[in-house]
């Protein structure tokens, strides 16, 4: 942890403005752009396959979304992780995968393509390694988060491509890297009350992918950091403060913790196995 520590001090605000090209889905999209604003990368949103051989030329990571498909959106998310092959970092979200069939198929597509990062919530996670989920919709589901469905879920995730690193957000967030298992405890309920913290965090990572942070480096540390400013931002309301104060808070804390707090991360719960 001391050296994750020290890693932590310099990130958020980051020092370098890193290019993340995103393809996401609409609910999102000005949300995602402006999070990755707030912490100093630069969001560039389009999926035309036009733009793509002059972009590739420029960004430093990508995020592909698997939310609001369309026949379109899945052409563009297939080209765009062929060009990341081997080339650029890039982080894969399996969004609503356990109840969408299209979804689910092309994330086993874009798998073979060897993302740095696999992330989803853990009921998507078990539906991606065909272990059986109660999950719907894009919701994780409260059952596929027992410590025996856990333990079910990481030894599934060590059988799978582990040039690969794998996220699987719930009340515990489950990190499935080569070497190792991080189980991981902070955030606040409050998180789960707006849409798109997910796909924030996806953009968080891929930012940190394209300042040439590991996988495993890349993920402990934006997971941490988004959950402990949604921590920071419920400790600031009051009581009667609704949901979209929190969600308002949060996003301010993004370009805030960092600044005001350089040892943020010595509030991490958690860590490795």
């Amino acid at each position: 942890m001391q050296n994750l520590e020290e890693i932590a001090k310099e990130v958020f605000p980051l020092k370098q403005a890193s290019l993340v090209h995103c393809i996401t889905n609409n609910v999102t999209i000005e949300t995602m752009a402006n999070a990755l604003l707030y912490v100093n990368a630069r969001p560039i949103m389009t999926s035309d396959v036009r733009e793509f051989s002059t972009l590739f030329k420029q960004t430093d990571s990508s995020l592909l979304n698997l939310g609001s498909l369309s026949k379109e959106r899945e052409q563009s998310i297939l080209t765009a992780a062929k060009m990341c092959a081997n080339q650029i970092p890039f982080v894969v979200d399996i969004v609503g995968i356990t109840s969408a069939p299209t979804a689910y198929q092309l994330a086993k597509q874009l798998s073979r393509q060897k993302p740095d990062v696999i992330k989803g919530n853990i009921s998507e996670l078990r539906a991606f390694c065909g272990l059986k989920t109660t999950g719907k919709g894009v919701d994780s589901s409260i059952s596929d988060q027992n410590e025996d469905e856990i333990e079910e879920l990481i030894k599934a995730l060590k059988q799978e491509d582990l040039a690969t690193t794998y996220l699987a957000t719930g009340k515990k967030d489950i990190i499935v890297v080569k070497d190792s298992t991080w189980i991981m405890e902070n955030g606040v309920d409050e998180l789960q009350g707006f849409i798109g913290t997910g796909d924030l965090l996806g953009a968080l990572i891929a930012a940190l992918l394209g300042l040439q942070f590991n996988s495993e480096t890349a993920v402990v540390l934006a997971l941490s950091y988004l959950n402990i400013c949604g921590e920071f931002a419920s400790k600031k309301l009051t009581s009667n403060a609704g949901l979209a104060d929190f969600r308002h808070e949060t996003l301010n804390q993004l370009s805030l913790l960092g600044k005001e707090n350089k040892d943020w991360f010595r509030q991490v719960r958690g860590g490795k196995r």
